[in-house]
């Protein structure tokens, strides 16, 4: 059943918050995750991705990480920014299930991205 389907039920109520994280040299990586105990559907919408006004001029490549199941796979690009060509990127129709691992492959950042976190709050 999709995000979709699930916010039609009479049984659950959406919600949305805004979200976001920074990846730098010093953390390089982040993971978007939820409880376990949240037993409702969540979705990770990304809107925007872009570089902090103290980046340098070099390229940052940002990817996400695929879950560790047991399955080789490979890291998949998000976006490649530079201030000097393109220090900001919008994201449309990018929505990912938690857990996400967002990974700076290369260059220093900052590197902001932001987005929606969607749940569809159950109600008892």
């Amino acid at each position: 059943m999709s995000l979709t389907d699930s916010i039609d039920s009479k049984s659950e109520k959406p919600m949305s918050l805004i979200w976001g994280c920074e990846l730098s040299s010093e953390r390089d990586s982040y993971t978007f995750q939820v409880p376990e105990e949240w037993q409702c559907e969540q979705q990770l919408a990304l809107r925007t991705i872009c570089l902090g006004e103290k980046a340098r001029d070099e390229f940052h490549v940002v990817e996400i990480v695929p879950p560790e199941d047991g399955k080789p796979r490979a890291p998949v690009p998000l976006a490649t920014l530079k201030p000097s060509v393109l220090p900001m990127a919008t994201l449309v129709g990018v929505e990912l299930t938690p857990p996400v691992t967002f990974h700076l492959r290369a260059g220093s950042g900052p590197v902001y991205i932001s987005g929606q976190h969607i749940s569809c709050k159950c109600r008892g």
